[in-house]
């Protein structure tokens, strides 16, 4: 027995089909442009196609865009069904107020939870998370605009800089505008994990997400790296 995990991000939209050990048989990732919806009904054919026993979905993107995704979803004739956040999981507990809680970031906890340990989980996509997990007890965290939003921010926000390329490669000094500003804005980030670990020094770190790469390469404290969160999320909720 198949079945379909989706994921619809702010800028993305994820599928992963899963056979009955939850191994990856199937999956992609779409841009979706600003138009998940448009977007899944022209998937339609191809989840048609796969013939899941059952669908289950992450979304970020509100109930109003969520309303037509289910639209698009309830003409396959296929059962599905959208997470929502639950601070009293029984593998999760949270001191979070789950209405406040995105269902991606709590998923991306609830993938990664061992009850046996302290873990310090660290989502790099459009925003950045950090959240403290104490023997599967979520005790809060942090959230910070990713390199990108910070970059496009300060562009935006002052006349004398104004930068159309650089890389996020260094946190040493720059000794031009562009390294100057790609590097500090690196290092706010960097620094920001680096001081929570030393805070937390018994909690493991684990990185998620598609900067987790250009991240976790200036990190003092070992880490591992996890694509996999999001996905093991979902299958833990609904299994």
């Amino acid at each position: 027995m198949t079945q379909l995990w989706l994921d619809l991000g702010n800028t993305r939209l994820k599928y992963w089909l899963t056979d009955d050990i939850t191994q990856v048989v199937a999956h992609d990732a779409k841009q979706h442009l600003q138009a998940p919806a448009e977007l899944l009904m022209g998937l339609t054919d191809r989840f048609q196609q796969l013939a899941p026993a059952f669908i289950g979905i992450s979304s970020v993107l509100g109930e109003q865009i969520n309303t037509q995704i289910a639209e698009s979803l309830s003409h396959l004739s296929i059962p599905f069904k959208f997470v929502h956040v639950d601070a009293n999981h029984s593998l999760l507990k949270s001191d979070y107020e789950p209405s406040q809680l995105g269902v991606d970031r709590w998923l991306q906890l609830l993938g990664a939870v061992d009850s046996k340990k302290r873990q310090c989980v660290i989502g790099c996509g459009t925003a950045v998370t950090i959240d403290l997990v104490d023997h599967a007890h979520h005790l809060g965290g942090y959230i910070f605009p990713n390199i990108y939003l910070q970059r496009e921010a300060l562009f935006s926000g002052t006349k004398q800089i104004s930068i159309s390329n650089g890389t996020f490669d260094s946190i040493a000094q720059g000794t031009t505008t562009a390294d100057a500003v790609h590097r500090g804005i690196l290092l706010s980030i960097v620094g920001a994990v680096n001081e929570i670990s030393r805070r937390h020094p018994n909690f493991e770190l684990i990185m998620t997400g598609g900067d987790a790469s250009i991240l976790a390469q200036h990190i003092d404290h070992p880490l591992h790296i996890r694509e996999d969160l999001l996905l093991n999320g979902l299958i833990r909720f609904f299994n």
